[in-house]
């Protein structure tokens, strides 16, 4: 099977812009003794966390302990703090880098459609004029 051109340069397009405007999901396990529920992980849109401030697990730790001894103490339910996960730098790099990848083979891939019906485009145009040269009922009443 044989895609066209257009539905390519569709695809790439739309991966394209769907990789750069949605966060990359970070599942929920265990990263360095912190075990999977005692964080709420968070990654922000990649264009806006290319560079994302490193997150400090020690302070992290602290944060995770406080709230398992605030949740005891008052007797509710234990809320995890939320901290930005310390894969999203990585993650953000590398998923803008594809972004951008799909966007130039859809530029690259319509621009090589655009080329190749040019010709017919021009045929067209040719004919239209010549239609409406030898036939004067047929030209625009603009031009009459």
């Amino acid at each position: 099977m044989r895609l066209r051109d257009t539905t390519v340069v569709f695809l790439c397009a739309f991966l394209g812009i769907a990789v750069l405007l949605v966060p990359m999901p970070v599942f929920g396990g265990p990263y360095e003794d912190i075990r999977e529920g005692e964080v709420d992980w968070t990654c922000a849109i990649p264009p806006l966390s290319l560079v994302p401030p490193d997150v400090d697990l020690d302070e992290l730790r602290d944060a995770i302990s406080t709230a398992h001894v605030t949740a005891r103490t008052t007797g509710t339910i234990y809320e995890p703090p939320q901290s930005r996960h310390p894969l999203c730098r990585g993650l953000a790099r590398t998923q803008v880098v594809l972004g951008l990848l799909a966007l130039a083979g859809a530029f690259w891939r319509g621009r090589r459609w655009w080329r190749s019906t040019a010709d017919t485009r021009a045929e067209k145009r040719f004919k239209r004029l010549h239609q409406s040269v030898e036939n004067p009922q047929s030209r625009s009443k603009m031009f009459r």
